[in-house]
């Protein structure tokens, strides 16, 4: 296998994948809060720093997105008018994301879920405008319009792993897996701190605290540890090669999730549920 390879989904597959896609769209906006800062945004953000978000911050305007997306998120998880429901959905998030980010609040999780919902929104224009106009875009698209949406979100979380190792690099200068030791010791000291405050759980707290205390002492082990992350994050591509590749890489990237929550305190349970949906693809292995 040379080159990029578009997977060629199911139809149960692609199913599955909308109905948990519609699944993490509820999980996401049934935590939203409805007490909020009022008044002008402290840090302006992305789409913030154009369009007056204020309104946001009002009980009744958060009830109505959230509803909006439990709506949204059953039509689509549904089969029903998926088209309005991505765009909803995604004009939702976006919002909320950009609103709570204005304000210094910023969950990683909620926005790998604007980054798969852009994607697909975006990948339906694109399939529709192709479909009408007969253009030829090759491997950016996928034979129907829920595999071009299935297509581009995987091709985003893929592109948001790499990214996210990319930037390991260039922001340390080259000295992530140098600068490891120094990672742990914070993963000590926020465990320590969430054991006496009882944020984490004491014995989850501890035991956190015990796993950094014991790869401190082994320095070697902390290196591969953290390279092991980077190599994982740095080949995320790979996975773009077929069906199995993506597969195996999310797999890796799942483990990596999991490694980054006994080490680091780390947890990002709606990214696993992203990865497992699209790039694993749990059905393609119990037909």
């Amino acid at each position: 296998m040379t080159g990029i390879e578009v997977p060629s989904w199911t139809s149960t597959e692609l199913d599955i994948m909308r109905v948990g896609l519609g699944f993490v769209a509820i999980k996401t906006f049934s935590v939203i809060r409805t007490f909020r800062p009022s008044g002008e945004l402290v840090h302006p953000v992305g789409l913030a720093r154009f369009v007056d978000l204020k309104w946001a911050a009002s009980r009744a305007a958060t009830r109505t997105i959230q509803q909006g997306a439990y709506v949204a998120a059953l039509c689509l998880a549904a089969g029903l008018l998926t088209s309005v429901a991505l765009v909803f959905l995604t004009a939702a998030i976006i919002v909320e994301v950009t609103f709570r980010s204005s304000y210094g609040a910023v969950n990683h999780g909620n926005h790998l879920l604007a980054i798969v919902l852009t994607a697909q929104t975006a990948a339906m224009v694109v399939w529709n405008a192709a479909a009408r106009w007969d253009w030829d875009l090759g491997v950016a698209l996928a034979g129907s319009q829920a595999s071009t949406a299935a297509w581009w979100a995987a091709q985003a979380i893929v592109a948001v792993y790499f990214t996210s190792g990319l930037s390991k690099l260039i922001n340390t200068g080259g000295q992530w897996i140098a600068r490891a030791p120094m990672l742990l010791l914070s993963a000590y000291e926020r465990g320590d701190t969430g054991g006496m405050m009882d944020s984490w759980g004491q014995a989850q707290a501890a035991s956190g605290v015990r796993r950094a205390a014991w790869l401190l002492d082994r320095p070697l082990l902390t290196y591969c540890a953290f390279a092991g992350g980077l190599l994982v994050e740095l080949a995320a591509p790979i996975g773009l090669l077929g069906k199995l590749a993506l597969a195996a890489m999310g797999l890796a990237i799942i483990a990596l999730h999991k490694g980054n929550r006994m080490l680091l305190g780390l947890s990002f349970p709606e990214y696993q549920l992203l990865v497992l949906i699209y790039l694993v693809n749990v059905p393609q292995f119990v037909r």
